[in-house]
């Protein structure tokens, strides 16, 4: 029978030494996509705030007439 070679008679892989003149990897820019959660909730907050600036500003106004 022929032996097989599993490999075990290799020495273990070199380890790489960081190269530290080289920048760091940049992260990409720009923004991550938001959840459905996420776009729900941002919609339904700035709808009431939007409602909340329309009371005080109509408050305002008719107390100035």
């Amino acid at each position: 029978m022929a032996s097989r070679n599993d490999g075990r008679d290799r020495p273990p892989p070199r380890r790489q030494e960081p190269d530290y003149d080289d920048p760091p990897p940049r992260r990409r820019g720009g923004y991550q996509r938001q959840g459905i959660g996420e776009a729900m909730a941002k919609s339904f907050i700035r709808s009431i705030a939007s409602s909340l600036g329309r009371i005080l500003v109509r408050t305002i106004t008719g107390r100035m007439r």
